[in-house]
């Protein structure tokens, strides 16, 4: 009988192995087929990422020098309309300038519509073929590559105004490096063909390549296949071409078939071993097996296995549940005592092995958990599915606790119906989730609620038909502060103003910070609402430390209340922010919120409107004051204002328009409105032989921080002609807080010859250091010292303190404002070296100016060409 079975047995051995021979063989081949089918795809996927790639970055290089090319006929259009007969030498020179940051350009230069050379350089006579073809969408035009001078070189074209045209000739080596930086892989090629059928560049640069026809790369091809044999090497490659997008150049890209399929070749010689050594493996066991003694008896052997397998999984299960990190116990349901626990409890909750055996399960709970699951556990319904998910609160040994959540399941222990329970810690997540919960509801810096838990807080917590009242906040100064100290004094001084918003309104409301130096007040309670409001005014007033320096800030609020003046809370937190913004009254210190202010709102963004296009109508008007020499009376030199005269006659006064200017971004192109019409002015001072009159401009913190004012006075002296003294450029004290910045404009603006002007001097954060650091010409005291100087002597006393200072620090003093003859004669006597004001004249038009300059003899007069190198 066990010989039968014996027999049985080797039957079953060869007929199973047979089928898994079959089913090795089928899923090997699957495997293969699948595996080469899965490296042609990703090789013809890496081929064409790596054309698509390539054809990117020609396409940025063509765009960049599109760019040039166009920025250059837009140039040479306005010179060839404006000053014809200068434009040649002018376009060459700002061509050269261009080519000399363009390394990659052969030749740049301006042609007519038949190719021929208007600057310097040579032209095409074939341009008016090649531009007209339409094969390229954009403006830049290519045409056929040619050889010149030695070396090959791609032609491009860009139109300009008449018909004219910018002619640039690529070198074929910036092409090449295209290619050459192109990863294709040992044995792989790259190539950049045209529309012409010509090689433009092909990896290697093999003589004889360049400009022959794209015919000659391959062997004959089947034209649905992608692999290719190259007639330049004989490599079979898989190939992938990148079409243009606006221009008529072809990248393509060609890895080696050996470089992709090797590994599959490998493979497969691993997998047909493989079959081989199962095969003979196969056929040895069945062997075997037909050798072995058949005496065994089955019965003795399957319970020897049986044992093995018992003793095998017992042991698995000891390790997995004794060495799994996560706590492990069981514990009996009826008595609720322990009966096993894992390394990872005993070394996450303190208690010994034997402790936790002597233990039951509400030892580690809290009271309140503890009748919770004697409860659940009295229950017919099973505890999972009463509170599945919940997080428990568990003790350890040394009384601390933590938060975990159960996985458990029921099974046999011993003769005991037990819980085999998973307690996962997830104290540090809910930590997390709290924490990121209190991030997104209130601001890192401050630790005040932020605006959205505002809005909740109104409009869920209080209700549609509460009453309160938002007071905006907006504390002028703060980013100041930031700049100046940097940003961890910043921090701490918004800290300082978050502590006392948030004593003042937590009890009876509640208190917002809006990202930078803004801050909201809520307050629910009228009966304390003017106490709240006093205790307000008096926080915002209160200097802050900086430094062990106390600094005042400065404060814009505005009120509006729920539901007068809005439904929602954004809309009453709007209102009240618009209040605060377009605070009007200063007699009162915090601005209540009026239908009619959403009104001026709009009639400021009307204005800004009007003031852009009277930019770009040119409808602005420029005023000059003379500012003459204290001790002579000369006309030294003209300060220019902007004026913007209506259509009745009125005139909108500078103090609107230019803070609005700077509020919206409109400063900059009145700057440079500004320094064309000053410029203008220059030439005809000049022609009229008033020469060596500098001009003067007003340079805005705003536009002196957002462009680079050097850059822009060098720019305008030289499209005028003008020598780099013909302008000036007056400074607020503000401009200059940012040293960093100020320090390398100044010294651009001095080394180019352009004098600086401190305004208004005195009435800022003035400041011995800059003055000593900074190249500044010359000091301007503001009117607000000059009107008592001959009447008040602390006025007088800082009058000679700022005169002996510029003396020293070797700058001119201008005073501003002089109206009355006793002010002029205390400057002069003084030394106050230059003086301006409507004493001496009211500022008037360009035409009014030269009519002033003509009656008055002690005006400066001086030859035409003093001032413009050429008119």
């Amino acid at each position: 009988m066990a010989e039968a079975a014996h027999y049985r047995s080797a039957r079953l051995v060869r007929m199973v192995g047979g089928v898994l021979a079959l089913i090795l063989g089928i899923a090997l081949t699957l495997v293969l087929r699948t595996d080469y089918t899965r490296r042609i795809d990703a090789a013809r996927a890496q081929n064409m990422a790596i054309a698509d790639g390539g054809q990117r970055l020609l396409s940025a290089q063509l765009r960049n020098l599109q760019r040039a090319m166009e920025g250059i006929a837009a140039d040479g259009s306005q010179l060839m309309a404006t000053v014809p007969l200068n434009a040649p030498a002018l376009i060459s020179e700002n061509m050269a300038g261009v080519a000399s940051r363009q390394a990659e350009i052969a030749d740049l230069l301006f042609v007519d519509a038949n190719g021929k050379a208007i600057t310097a350089g040579e032209g095409d006579p074939s341009l008016p073929a090649w531009t007209q073809d339409r094969a390229t969408r954009g403006k830049l035009r290519l045409g056929p590559l040619e050889s010149r001078r030695g070396q090959w070189v791609l032609p491009l074209a860009v139109p300009a105004a008449g018909g004219r045209w910018v002619l640039a000739r690529l070198r074929q080596s910036q092409l090449q490096d295209i290619v050459e930086h192109l990863h294709v892989g040992a044995k792989g090629a790259a190539a950049i063909t045209d529309r012409y059928g010509k090689i433009i560049a092909r990896t290697g640069n093999a003589p004889g390549i360049v400009g022959d026809s794209v015919g000659s790369l391959f062997e004959p091809f089947d034209p649905g296949s992608d692999r290719r044999v190259s007639r330049i090497d004989g490599v079979d490659r898989m190939v992938a071409s990148s079409g243009p997008d606006d221009h008529a150049l072809w990248v393509g890209v060609g890895v080696a078939t050996a470089s992709v399929l090797g590994p599959w070749y490998r493979f497969a010689l691993f997998s047909i071993v493989l079959y081989l050594v199962y095969c003979i493996g196969f056929v040895y066991l069945y062997r075997h097996l037909l050798a072995v003694e058949r005496t065994q008896v089955r019965e003795i052997v399957e319970r020897m296995q049986i044992q093995a397998k018992l003793t095998e999984a017992e042991a698995r299960f000891r390790l997995a549940f004794d060495k799994n990190p996560l706590p492990y116990w069981i514990f009996d349901t009826a008595t609720l005592r322990f009966l096993e626990v894992n390394e990872a409890a005993v070394r996450n909750y303190g208690y010994s092995r034997e402790e936790f055996l002597a233990m039951r399960i509400t030892d580690i709970r809290s009271i309140q958990d503890a009748e919770i699951l004697r409860g659940l556990f009295a229950s017919p319904v099973p505890p999972d599915e009463i509170a599945p998910g919940k997080v428990w609160v568990h003790r350890r040994k040394d009384g601390t606790t933590l938060d975990v959540r159960i996985h458990a399941a029921t099974l046999d222990f011993g003769g005991h119906e037990g819980r085999l329970v998973l307690a996962e810690d997830v104290t540090e997540r809910l930590r997390s989730e709290r924490a990121l919960t209190y991030r997104a509801t209130h601001d890192v810096v401050t630790g005040l609620p932020n605006t959205e838990s505002l809005v909740e807080y109104l409009d869920h917590g209080l209700g549609d038909g509460a009453w309160y009242e938002v007071v905006y906040v907006h504390l002028r100064g703060m980013d100041r502060v930031s700049d100046t100290f940097g940003l961890g004094v910043g921090r701490n001084v918004l800290r300082q103003v978050a502590a006392r918003f948030a004593a003042i309104g937590g009890a009876h409301g509640m208190v917002a910070h809006r990202p930078g130096e803004r801050f909201i007040v809520a307050i629910n309670d009228a009966t304390h609402r003017d106490d709240i409001v006093a205790s307000l005014l008096g926080a915002v007033t209160e200097p802050v430390v900086v430094n062990d320096t106390l600094h005042t800030l400065d404060p814009q609020l505005g009120s509006a209340s729920h539901p007068a003046d809005g439904r929602l809370a954004s809309q009453v937190i709007a209102a009240a922010a618009l209040a605060a913004h377009l605070r009007v009254d200063d007699d009162h210190p915090i601005q209540v919120f009026a239908p009619s202010m959403a009104e001026r709102s709009v009639e400021r963004l009307t204005m800004a409107s009007r003031i852009r296009q009277a930019i770009d109508s040119d409808e602005l008007v420029m005023y000059f004051q003379p500012i003459v020499d204290a001790a002579t009376g000369t006309v030294r030199k003209l300060e220019a204002l902007v004026r913007w005269p209506q259509p009745d006659g009125t005139s909108i006064p500078p103090g609107i328009f230019i803070p609005l200017c700077e509020e919206t971004g409109l400063i900059v192109p009145l700057g440079r409105w500004t320094l064309d019409a000053a410029a203008q002015a220059c030439l005809a001072l000049a022609a009229a032989g008033y020469g060596n009159l500098p001009v003067a401009i007003n340079v805005s913190a705003v536009q002196f921080q957002r462009t680079d004012v050097a850059a822009q006075v060098r720019a305008t002296t030289e499209a005028h002609h003008l020598s780099p003294e013909a302008l000036q450029v007056e400074l607020t004290e503000s401009s200059l807080m940012e040293q960093e910045r100020a320090v390398p404009a100044l010294r651009a603006l001095r080394s180019q010859g352009t004098q600086v002007a401190l305004d208004d001097f005195g009435t800022g954060f003035s400041s011995m250091a800059y003055l000593r650091d900074l190249p500044i010409d010359s000091l301007k005291i503001d009117r607000s010292f000059v009107v008592d100087v001959d009447t008040d002597e602390r006025a007088a006393s800082i009058c000679r303190s700022i005169i002996a200072l510029a003396h020293t620090l070797g700058m001119t003093v201008v005073a501003e404002g002089v109206e009355r003859e006793r002010q002029y004669a205390w400057l002069r006597e003084n030394g106050c070296d230059q003086i301006q004001g409507y004493h001496i004249v009211e500022p008037m038009p360009l035409a009014g100016l030269l009519a002033y300059l003509a009656t008055h003899p002690r005006s400066a007069h001086a030859s035409v060409g003093s001032m413009g190198r050429s008119l």
